[in-house]
């Protein structure tokens, strides 16, 4: 009796990982197709890397398949301020690191897209995009001076504030439907007689996928997955231009009167530690009230990396495809913060204004 006890405890359990084997390559099958047609394993790649490799796409100039040949450091003293930095500030990007960013960028503004995307409603719907225009209308205390400074009006009438939500089921970049939405949600406030846009609340699908694989302690998630499980439209730079054109007046002609774009009580450290680097502060100390301090991008390193943080990044997409509408512009960034409110690190904005010439 005994032994058949074991026997059968052994078949249940060789039949239970057999089940469990298969589900899980069904779920997580870590095969890419080749030219040839033939499957190979895919590496496992980690959320953070995901992240890194798309960034790092901003490297190759449009219709090149090399990347740019940047300038290392010019002096031992630039070599330094480096080292120091990644000890200084291990958690965050590096001001080398964003400053290498922000001079791809600038060369993408400069040069445009000349394939610039137009996404079109059908694009927008198959991917699962809907928009939401159902809340209050409130803009952040913080940022009513600055507003006001600058001679914008915050009149009901003429601002939008709309949620893109990528809440539905889609159709993925393979051209499979997909039920689960990402939850990805770029919330904005427009204000097209001004040329204003105010970043308020952004969570992109990409981010909320890799917060879900880590939080759920599933294995990290292959590039093929990742295909998967985004929809084909999911940038911030073509959501958000695609909301302004329409808000705009209904087209790109008018869209080219963007001038400003807020960002709003940033909580990204990343770009939180280029700024306190830029200012050559201890971490999480920045506090300088409005007007705060403005960078030119063309001509300062300073405003070339704080383009370089994530905060930068969707704004030079956004130049970099739609110049044909901008036209050349000039970018100065500005940062600063709260009214004192809360203590000083807590609350960063930045203000990108889009000039005239550029």
């Amino acid at each position: 009796m005994m032994k058949s006890r074991i026997r059968f405890s052994t078949f249940l359990v060789a039949a239970l990982s057999t089940i469990l084997f298969l589900l899980l390559r069904g779920s997580f099958q870590s095969t890419s197709e080749n030219s040839n047609g033939s499957k190979s394993p895919s590496p496992i790649v980690s959320a953070e890397y995901l992240i890194r490799r798309e960034e790092n796409k901003v490297a190759l100039p449009f219709g090149s398949q090399t990347s740019h040949q940047l300038s290392k450091p010019a002096s031992e003293v630039e070599e330094q301020r480096a080292a120091l930095a990644e000890r200084a500030f291990p958690n965050t990007l590096t001001y080398e690191k964003a400053l290498c960013n922000g001079r791809r960028y600038w060369a993408l503004i400069q040069a445009g897209n000349p394939n610039p995307p137009r996404v079109t409603q059908k694009e927008f719907d198959e991917s699962g995009w809907t928009l939401n225009e159902g809340y209050p209308k409130i803009i952040d205390d913080d940022l009513k001076g600055p507003i006001a400074h600058l001679g914008i009006s915050t009149d009901p009438a003429g601002l939008y504030r709309v949620a893109a939500q990528q809440f539905s089921p889609f159709t993925n970049q393979n051209g499979q439907p997909q039920d689960d939405p990402s939850g990805g949600q770029y919330l904005q406030d427009y204000i097209p007689a001004s040329g204003t846009i105010i970043a308020a609340e952004n969570i992109s699908p990409l981010q909320n996928l890799i917060t879900y694989f880590r939080d759920s302690g599933q294995p990290p998630a292959t590039a093929e997955q990742m295909r998967d499980l985004l929809p084909p439209l999911n940038r911030w730079s073509d959501i958000v231009w695609f909301v302004w054109a329409q808000k705009s007046g209904g087209g790109d002609d008018r869209a080219g009167g963007l001038r400003y774009i807020f960002r709003d009580n940033i909580i990204n450290n990343d770009t939180k530690g280029v700024i306190d680097q830029v200012f050559h502060i201890p971490s999480y100390s920045f506090d300088l009230p409005w007007p705060g301090k403005t960078f030119d991008v063309a001509s300062e390193d300073d405003g070339k990396a704080l383009l370089g943080t994530p905060h930068g990044a969707g704004i030079a997409w956004m130049m970099a495809d739609h110049r044909d509408v901008l036209g050349p512009r000039g970018l100065k960034v500005t940062c600063f913060t709260g009214d004192g409110f809360f203590k000083p690190g807590t609350q960063y904005f930045m203000l990108f204004e889009l000039t005239r010439g550029g």
